[in-house]
Formats: structure tokens, sequence, C-alpha cells
């Protein structure tokens, strides 16, 4: 952040922000972010991939316009590019805070995934001001019986209620949040498409099932008198997936309303619709017996709350009236409800139009980074900016398969719009100021995990993209 020319500060609980004051350090700040934590096991691209990427783009414009206003001569602009130097030691603050009108700020937030704690978004809900209202998280305990606070304080850092409150901002002093992402998911790369736009994060509703019957010994019990759980848990799952296949809405339609006839194009179905059992649970598990219970969760996710309500409903019944017909106990419990985040129409269209821009942008900056490659030998990281284009990688050779498969794809007109069924930064941030979301194809849609992947060129294209846009609004 400091060689891009930001002043940066680490606040109480371990966010770490960069920052161009710009010539009016008074006006709403326009925030880019993610978070910098990750899951056990996962790969480099989560997260991390939003806060370089954010970093660069600022980078670039401001080595853009310093040499526009003739403060930056093309050997520095080299300089910087290649790492040699930073733009604070060519520019002082004063100078860099000139290039821009308004504020940006980048923010790399702490603690998103919430594997520690078991508790998301820390770092953004510090910034929003929810991190201890209206539940004081930072009591949370982890598994090793240490509270947020604890871990804070162990690590030089002050956690208290005046710390949190200097930490959170107003509405009225942020104009907007951006977030770039790996999608996490198969969609762009099976459509071809380097970049898409996010439209919504799916709300989320999360049961827990649990099944009561008879205990018994496996060979003794006729099948007719049985009342057996695990049996009614894998109807009752066949029957979730049956409801949610494709995301068909052959139920209660007409009590989801005048939103989801809209989501659906009037067909009855919402794509965005997606049902998970990710655990099973059952007593006692063993081969020869019979079991007595069988517990099981249930993951609803769909862009439109009205939609996740009614097959929330659905479900339930379905269970219900399952277990009255096989004589069981059923207890259903509804233990995770978040609503739907509908990203800003117009962050949307700004996004979509800097995503179309920068195609053309990114074209050119291969052109020209291939020819000075060719003249000057140079590594492409001391390739300096032309025309206010940023360097970017060059494709790989033919020989290099998918990567060259991903450089040969361009970025069409109709850049795709998308719902995310993970929840973000973005998520927490809502409740702040608008947010707008910029996914990033990932290899094979996979993602926590070591085989997470994002080609470089891609990369390339979302730092091009959101390049793009800041020179349109900072």
């Amino acid at each position: 952040m400091q060689e891009a020319g930001m002043r940066t500060w680490t606040d109480a609980v371990a966010n770490v922000h960069g920052r161009i004051d710009g010539q009016n350090p008074e006006h709403p700040v326009l925030l880019i972010g993610s978070h910098y934590d990750t899951v056990k096991d996962a790969g480099k691209y989560d997260g991390a991939l939003g806060i370089l990427v954010g970093i660069a783009a600022v980078k670039a414009l401001v080595v853009q316009r310093a040499q526009e206003a003739g403060v930056l001569t093309s050997p520095q602009a080299d300089a910087v590019a290649s790492g040699a130097t930073s733009v604070l030691n060519l520019l002082d603050m004063v100078t860099v805070n000139s290039l821009f009108t308004d504020p940006v700020e980048v923010v790399a937030f702490s603690d998103e995934e919430g594997i520690r704690f078991s508790t998301t978004f820390l770092g953004s809900r510090a910034l929003v001001g929810t991190l201890v209202q209206p539940h004081n998280l930072l009591l949370q305990q982890g598994r090793d019986g240490l509270t947020v606070q604890q871990v804070l304080q162990q690590n030089g850092l002050d956690p208290t209620p005046q710390a949190m409150a200097a930490i959170a901002m107003d509405s009225s002093q942020v104009r907007g949040y951006v977030e770039v992402h790996l999608e996490q998911g198969p969609v762009l790369e099976a459509s071809n498409k380097p970049l898409g736009v996010v439209s919504a994060i799916a709300g989320q509703t999360r049961l827990t099932v649990s099944m009561i019957g008879t205990q018994g010994h496996a060979g003794t019990v006729p099948m007719g008198i049985r009342r057996d759980p695990l049996a009614a848990a894998a109807e009752a799952i066949s029957a979730v997936e049956q409801r949610c296949q494709g995301g068909k809405l052959n139920v209660r339609v007409e009590e989801a309303g005048e939103e989801e006839e809209q989501a659906s194009g009037g067909r009855g179905s919402d794509p965005s619709l997606v049902c998970t059992v990710g655990s099973i649970s059952v007593w006692p598990g063993a081969s020869n017996v019979i079991p007595g219970s069988a517990n099981f969760s249930v993951d609803i996710r769909a862009q439109y709350d009205s939609v996740r309500s009614v097959v929330v409903l659905d479900v339930i019944d379905q269970v219900e009236k399952l277990c009255e017909r096989r004589h069981l106990t059923c207890l259903v419990q509804r233990v995770h409800d978040a609503g739907a985040v509908q990203c800003s129409p117009a962050l949307v269209e700004a996004l979509t139009a800097a995503v179309k821009e920068s195609e053309e942008v990114y074209s050119g900056m291969q052109r020209a980074a291939g020819a000075q490659d060719r003249l000057s030998a140079k590594p492409r990281a001391q390739q300096t900016l032309e025309d206010g284009k940023i360097p970017a990688p060059v494709c790989p050779s033919a020989n290099h398969g998918d990567e060259d498969q991903q450089c040969k794809a361009s970025q069409p007109d109709d850049v795709p719009v998308l719902v995310s069924g993970a929840g973000h930064d973005s998520l927490a941030m809502a409740e702040l100021t608008q947010i707008g979301m910029v996914f990033v194809r990932c290899r094979g849609g996979i993602s926590h995990s070591p085989s997470e992947h994002v080609s470089d060129d891609d990369v390339g294209r979302a730092t091009a993209a959101l390049y793009t846009y800041l020179r349109r609004t900072v």
C-alpha cells in the first residue's frame, strides 16, 4: 500500500488500511477491499486476490496521473512498476493527494472466514459498527477458550469500546464499497468469460433436522414395523434435492410474489436457488443396529428472500409429513437466517461498463507489453504505463494449453451478471453503504482448496477493470 502511494495504518481489530485522501479529504470515501485470512488447507486467492488487485489498480492510477501531471518521468514510472522504488520515494503525500479529486481507501479485512471464533466478518463488522452491538462479538470464544478480545490484546491491539468506536464509520463518510473476488464457482469458466459482475448476494437459511425412531436389532425386527430414522432421513434428503432441483418452484409459487416472478421471468423458477445437505450423523452407527436417531443439516440459499422463504416452508412441511407417515418424532430448527443483499444497481452498471471498456484497454496493454518485451527484453514488471494503460502479463504461447485458452477468451459485450451464493465482506458492508462486486474466473470452480487457481491473465483483466472504474470515479 505504501509503495502504491497510500498512507497506511492497522486498526484495533487488525484491519490494514491504505488511503489517498485526495483534494477533498472530507468527501465520502470509496472503499475497496477483501479479506486476508483464509480457511484451513486453503488456496492463495480467496480474499487476497481482491486486496492485491485493489492495491495494483490504485498504484496504476497514481502513476498514470502523475505522468499526465508531469510530476513523474517515464524512467521513474519504470522504477515504480519494477518495484525498484515506491511512489512515496519519488512523490510526497501532498502531491499524491493532488492527483485525486476524492478519497479512495483499500482495506484488508481480518477474519472474514470465522474459522477460529465461529463468527464471520469480524473485520468488516468493526468498520460497519456492528462488532459490539447488538451482540458483543469481542467476547466470542474460540476452540482454545480464548475470546476475540483476549487474542487481540495478546497481539498488542486495543479492543476497548473506545477503540471499536474509533474504527466504525458513519454512512455519510462512505460513498460505496467495491470488492473483487474469485468466483468460487464454475459459471464463468463454463461460459468462457474471465470476469462477471455480481447483482446480489444470496440469502441463506440453515436448518437442523432431528429424527427419532426406535432402535433395534438389524436381524429380528420385521421391515413392516420398523421406525427407522435413517431411512426417513434418506427420503427427506432426496426430497430436498428434488424440491430445489434446477431452482424449480412448483409448490406455492404464488406466495413468492412479484420479486420471484421477476427473477424467474414468469416461468416459476429461480436459477439462484440451491439447497445442500452437508452433514449427517446417526446413532449408534453400528452395522447390525437399526438406528435410534438421525440428524442432518439443510442449507437453503436464493437471491430473493421471498423465494427462499417459500422453499424453507416447503422443506419443513415435507419433513414433518414424512415423519408423521413413518411414525417418527421430528424436530426441525432454524439455526441461521441471513437476508439476501442486492448490489447497488448504479454500481452494477458502472462496473459492467468498466469491464467492457477494460477489455480494449487490456488488449492494448498486452500489445504494448509484448512489443516492449521484444525491444528491451525487460521483465514485464519493469514495463511502464503507456497512454494511461497499466502493464499486464502477456499471454503465454500456444504450448501452454489451458492458460492460452483463457488468454484467447475476450470479454464480450454481454458481461455475465451473477448471484453470489457465498457470503463476502460485501455482505457486512451493505449495512453501511452501497456495494458492488466483480467476480474473477477460477479453474474448475474450485475454492477453499490448495487447488484454487486464477490465471495471471485473469488477474490482469480484473486489475484493468478496477483501474478503469477508478479512473472514472476518483
